[in-house]
């Protein structure tokens, strides 16, 4: 139990001090290539939660997620180092930003990326503040797309990163490393990507994504020679039996390839409300 912000602080100096490698030599360390881990924090729950027990709670989930991803990337020969993000709702900074400070997220205010009142179908506009947890506040989780790291990942503050993800890092970014000067893509690696590939904990047909009744196929082989920009699983608890195939990505888990143009088609998605 964590009691207080500078508490959780402390472990976290604890932790990297302990955990901190030694240096052999007095070459400087090669950079890793950093990964972003974000958390969006949308509200204080006042109405189920006095501020002093909101900025707790959200204490001790920041510290205890924080604390697992740091021992995934320290504690094994990940070849990744982290940055910790929070994106933070104007409606939860009395709450949450000093402690997210200290414990090391880096904190972006964000309002959400649209106005309701522009969303173009009737039905989404009156009732997206009703959906999910935190209606139109959920779509923060977007500005991951925003950020000057060549990977994110997006989590809930009530998650643990348990071992190391570089399997699915590499995949992403191999494709990336093999580009030549001359813009061609160097294909001495292709078995190598068809390796790690084939090891991706992926399902094998899913649904188009026009939602339709058609299958695409998204078997291994059929990813040997395309670029992935992300890996999702599907929030099947949210729908009911029999409607799998419908099943919606689970916003607790997001890894993706931040990418502005990306940001601004997902938020013009949203305000079509065609979907």
């Amino acid at each position: 139990h964590i009691n207080n912000a500078a508490a959780a602080t402390s472990l976290m100096r604890g932790a990297t001090t302990q955990n901190a490698p030694q240096q052999q030599n007095n070459k400087p360390p090669k950079k890793k290539p950093v990964i972003a881990y974000t958390v969006t924090i949308t509200g204080c729950s006042e109405k189920n939660y006095s501020a002093k027990e909101a900025t707790s709670l959200i204490t001790q989930g920041a510290a205890v997620l924080q604390h697992s991803i740091h021992l995934a990337h320290t504690t094994t020969s990940s070849k990744y180092d982290y940055q910790m993000y929070a994106i933070i709702h104007p409606a939860a900074t009395s709450c949450s930003v000093t402690p997210m400070k200290q414990l090391g997220y880096q904190v972006l205010v964000r309002n959400t990326p649209f106005h309701n009142s522009d969303i173009q179908t009737k039905f989404l506009r009156e009732n997206i503040d009703g959906a999910s947890c935190c209606g139109a506040k959920e779509f923060l989780k977007l500005y991951a797309y925003t950020l000057k790291e060549p990977i994110a990942v997006i989590l809930d503050l009530d998650s643990l990163v348990l071992r190391p993800m570089d399997e699915l890092f590499d995949v992403m970014l191999m494709e990336d490393e093999n580009i030549g000067g001359d813009g061609q893509y160097d294909h001495h690696h292709d078995d190598a990507r068809r390796k790690m590939v084939d090891q991706l904990p992926i399902h094998h047909r899913t649904t188009s994504s026009d939602g339709s009744n058609h299958k695409e196929d998204v078997s291994s082989s059929s990813l040997y020679n395309k670029r992935i920009d992300a890996f999702y699983t599907r929030d099947y608890n949210m729908i009911n039996p029999g409607g799998e195939e419908y099943a919606g990505v689970q916003g607790g888990f997001l890894m993706l390839r931040p990418d502005e143009d990306v940001f601004a088609e997902y938020v013009d998605l949203v305000l079509q409300g065609n979907y």
